[in-house]
């Protein structure tokens, strides 16, 4: 009895170091691959606020010109 116990803790011993060398490697690429993920997150946004300044300037200069016109056409 003793033996099958120890022949069957050998046998399922190496599905439980694959197992766990298997979560630990996943585990390990998902943090690196979430860091590479937020890194682009923060060039993102600081794109996003680059164009939103830009847009923001171009619509004060759309309302600029609109007046310009308005005002010639009276």
């Amino acid at each position: 009895m003793e033996t099958e116990i120890f022949n069957l803790f050998l046998k399922q011993g190496g599905y439980a170091v694959l197992f766990v060398w298997l979560l630990w490697t996943t585990m390990k690429t998902n943090k690196e691959r979430e860091a590479n993920y937020q890194a682009v997150i923060e060039k993102n946004q600081v794109v996003i606020e680059t164009q939103a300044q830009a847009f923001s300037t171009l619509a004060q200069d759309v309302n600029e010109i609109k007046q310009i016109i308005v005002q010639e056409n009276k």
